[in-house]
């Protein structure tokens, strides 16, 4: 099970304590007498400077050094306060400015009196009990330079580092939610460590959703809860939610959580009550099976797939997609004639036909299965005459489209009496879509997800947000999750599937324009194509143990420092390294508890 936890840090000590380097609210004339008091602002600043708690002050750089590292040092006084992902304020009075910092590396630490290497130092940690004497030590570690924090309290990058003695002060919690830029209506969790910084996003920005998510963990790390609070308040913002749904996880999202654990997370630390989606629908193919408590039937006119993108799925050899590509474009010829060329295969901007009625289909599967049957003479109704390596070429062609059928998804005789997926009831605002594709073979599965993903990018093409559809709705902004995106397209199978990816490309770079994102979701990324991992802007990276499946991600993720990938794999459930274009910069988070149940999957 999937679930989130209480992320075990402590919250830093900001109680009132004054700061040592602090300066004094009055200041005394040269010539001894008391000047008037500061102006009403700056004693507040000294107020505010003077509540600050002093953690340590910029060491002195040795060894390797970054630009955006620097060095602290840490009194045997203070060690107890110094900890990773703990925000920090560097004041350097040298250049009159302060810096915004993160702790990355540390608690290391030091003696004072000896060495660290000595043979006394050793003697006094391998048998303290022997020894009468036993050195202080002082704390060190790295702090990464965030930006410099300019007097209307932005942060910016900088082309500077703090100088040495700077003094480095325990950075505000109520001041985090504004420097880092997680203030918005979206509501994802709270900062790792800071149970009182709330982080959101800005729903209504371009740089957010429609610039498309990766969400990436191991089992049981929290990945589907995290896509399930995506999901939650991607609805609550009006967006339209389909979800492509491998495991049936999904399909009882109307009910409440059920488990009593994140029920009382939920309601005592984020004051949220649980509580179900109140418009879920779920879909499933005419053979498969779903704990849903409604499922609705459908299949897939296979007349609405680019016909490059089924020759990629099924793995067709060279000679078998040649043969297919003539069996479309001889059933569809056959399909305009009989129909009397009332434009039912106009191609859209995938390439795929286009025809919204279920009537007005040139072809269906049954079509080019019954039209590729051969007889002895090696005829064939939609090609005629056929060569022998032709009539081979068909048979195997024909066995492969019999399988597909038997899944359930496509339009064949066997499906006749169930309803095509209704791609337009799906682009409602508030409305949860999901696609319960558990029971699916992948091929027959994959295949109807380009199918959606066309027909939905058809519709947000031809209709700009908040304008009336051909069938009268308001066109909302449109979020499509596919789980376990990597057997959708694999990287092994990259060089085959080159439709596929140029269809997700061609949706993610005009789509984003147009508000349609996608959210790809993976617990094995290291089996995710490259070009895959580019459309993902914004990422939840949940635990990753294996250097296998972290790598590429790592490659692929900018803007993120080197000792923050060395936490990814010991996170604890629910916890996340988040980034994306919409953040100033890469931070962990916890992310809350859905509020809608979330089937088990054992």
């Amino acid at each position: 099970m999937n679930e989130v936890t209480e992320s075990g840090e402590e919250t830093p000590d900001e109680t009132n304590t004054a700061n040592a380097a602090g300066e004094e609210a009055s200041q005394v004339e040269s010539d001894g007498e008391h000047a008037s008091p500061l102006p009403e602002v700056e004693q507040a600043v000294h107020a505010v400077r003077g509540s600050l708690i002093t953690l340590g002050f910029v060491n002195f750089d040795a060894g390797h050094v970054e630009n955006a590292t620097t060095g602290a040092l840490v009194a045997e006084e203070r060690r107890h306060r110094f900890r990773r992902d703990v925000y920090v304020g560097i004041r350097d009075t040298e250049q009159r400015k302060e810096f915004l910092g993160r702790i990355v590396e540390g608690p290391f630490h030091s003696p004072h009196e000896i060495s660290a290497d000595s043979a006394m130092s050793r003697v006094t940690v391998l048998h303290p009990e022997r020894t009468h004497f036993r050195p202080s030590y002082y704390v060190h570690g790295t702090v990464e330079v965030l930006g410099e924090i300019l007097d209307g309290g932005a942060v910016v990058p900088t082309p500077t580092r703090p100088r040495p003695y700077s003094e480095i002060y325990i950075f505000p919690a109520d001041r985090l939610r504004e420097m880092l830029g997680i203030t918005g209506t979206f509501y994802i969790g709270h900062l790792m460590g800071y149970e009182s910084v709330a982080v959101h996003a800005e729903v209504g920005s371009k740089n957010f959703l429609p610039r498309n998510l990766g969400i990436f963990g191991t089992v049981g790390a929290g990945k589907s809860n995290t896509t399930q609070v995506v999901v939650e308040e991607a609805l609550d913002a009006g967006w339209a939610v389909a979800v492509v749904d491998v495991e049936g996880e999904y399909v009882r999202m109307e009910e409440p959580t059920a488990d009593p654990h994140l029920r009382t997370i939920l309601e005592q630390r984020y004051g949220i009550q649980p509580a179900g989606i109140t418009d879920l629908r779920v879909y499933v193919p005419a053979s498969g099976t779903s704990d849903a408590a409604s499922p609705i039937r459908f299949k897939v006119p296979i007349a609405e797939v680019d016909p490059e993108v089924i020759s990629s799925i099924l793995e067709f050899s060279e000679p078998q997609s040649r043969m297919f590509d003539r069996a479309i474009a001889a059933a569809r010829a056959a399909g305009r004639q009989q129909a009397g060329a009332q434009g039912s295969g106009r191609l859209g901007v995938l390439g795929q036909a286009q025809g919204r009625q279920q009537g007005a289909r040139p072809f269906n599967l049954q079509t080019l299965i019954d039209g590729l049957l051969t007889d002895q003479a090696g005829r064939c109704q939609l090609l005629g005459q056929l060569q022998s390596p032709e009539a081979v070429a068909a048979h195997f062609l024909r066995n492969k489209l019999i399988g597909l059928g038997r899944s359930g998804v496509l339009d064949w005789n066997a499906t006749s009496a169930v309803p095509e997926l209704p791609v337009d009831q799906l682009l409602v605002g508030g409305r949860l879509s999901v696609l319960d594709v558990s029971e699916t073979p992948d091929r027959s599965r994959n295949i109807a997800i380009s199918y959606l993903l066309g027909a939905l990018f058809e519709r947000v093409i031809e209709t700009d947000v908040g304008a009336r559809m051909p069938n009268g709705q308001i066109r909302p902004r449109v979020l499509m999750v596919i789980e376990e995106v990597h057997t959708f397209v694999s990287r092994q199978s990259a060089s085959k599937m080159r439709a596929v990816l140029d269809q997700l490309q061609i949706i993610s770079r005009r789509g984003r324009k147009r508000w349609m994102g996608l959210a790809l979701v993976s617990q094995q990324p290291a089996h995710v194509p490259d070009e895959l991992f580019e459309l993902a802007n914004t990422r939840f990276i949940h635990q990753l143990k294996s250097s296998t499946n972290l790598a590429p991600v790592k490659q692929t993720t900018g803007g993120v420092h080197d000792a923050l990938w060395g936490t990814v794999p010991s996170l604890g459930p629910g916890q996340c390294l988040l980034t994306g274009a919409i953040f100033r910069n890469p931070m962990f988070i916890q992310v809350r508890p859905a509020r809608s149940r979330r089937l088990l999957i054992n």
